[in-house]
């Protein structure tokens, strides 16, 4: 067998189908919101959880939003009926959609997610 063909194929069969975008652990994401409007607001790929909390509050655009969650990783918020919400942080945005919305779900119905994203990418 032809050596550089070797390296390549090692490598394919290595990497998992759909693997997990890669993160940093140095950075921080932010989710607000407000009660009064549902409205949302997210910062990301900060260097600190105040400075994405504050991205996150700014971008809401409401007086009554307030972080809900600040995390290293993936993060989802689901908004329903009444501005009934759930949201949810982890290590895939997948994951953290699917429990924002079962989250959501168990004070609300119609949930949609209204916002996710993952830090690093």
């Amino acid at each position: 067998m032809n050596t550089r063909f070797v390296l390549p194929v090692l490598i394919a069969f290595a990497l998992p189908l759909g693997a997990a975008p890669v993160m940093a652990d140095d950075f921080f994401g932010a989710i607000a919101f407000s009660a009064s409007t549902g409205k949302v607001g997210g910062g990301w790929n900060y260097g600190s959880k105040k400075e994405a909390n504050q991205e996150a509050k700014a971008q809401c655009g409401v007086d009554d939003c307030d972080p809900v969650s600040t995390f290293p990783n993936c993060g989802a918020i689901a908004v329903g009926d009444g501005y009934g919400m759930g949201y949810s942080a982890d290590g895939t945005i997948a994951k953290s959609e699917e429990t924002a919305l079962e989250n959501c779900s168990g004070f609300t119905t119609n949930c949609l997610i209204t916002m996710s994203f993952c830090n690093g990418t």
